[in-house]
């Protein structure tokens, strides 16, 4: 089953960013926004949102987003680990964006739980970061 929901997702969502499709905020008018950094952009969208679950001492589907990109790029999705939680340049295989994005799941609800979704700004810097994600020998950049 979990390898039809892979072979669906990638039809779906091949290089769409999501917009347009039921259930997913539309980012498309929100400009690209060059350079993020995880450290000064994206982390303190998480702090804010999402370490309270995904956090220290038990975090939520073994996902820790205390400790910047080393949990969450290139790592299997718990839920769903066909897919990697970030995909390093592509969004739109990049399981947490779906996760903040979309309402309409593969698996589980959608993020931040029993709160509002993300500000339409914070989950185009996710996306943006997202794509601008190069991986080298020693690391992320």
């Amino acid at each position: 089953m979990r390898t039809v929901g892979l072979i669906l997702f990638c039809l779906l969502f091949n290089d769409s960013v999501f917009a347009g499709l039921s259930g997913c905020d539309d980012l498309s008018t929100i400009a690209e926004t060059p350079a993020v950094d995880m450290s000064t952009d994206i982390q303190p969208i998480f702090e804010a949102n999402c370490t309270t679950c995904h956090g220290p001492p038990d975090p939520i589907a073994f996902m820790d987003l205390t400790h910047g990109a080393q949990d969450i790029v290139a790592v299997p999705s718990f839920q769903f680990p066909e897919l990697n939680r970030v995909e390093p340049g592509t969004v739109s295989m990049s399981y947490l964006f779906f996760k903040i994005n979309c309402n309409g799941q593969l698996s589980g609800n959608r993020m931040p739980r029993e709160a509002p979704p993300l500000r339409l700004a914070d989950q185009a810097l996710i996306r943006d970061w997202i794509n601008q994600i190069l991986i080298f020998k020693d690391g992320f950049e």
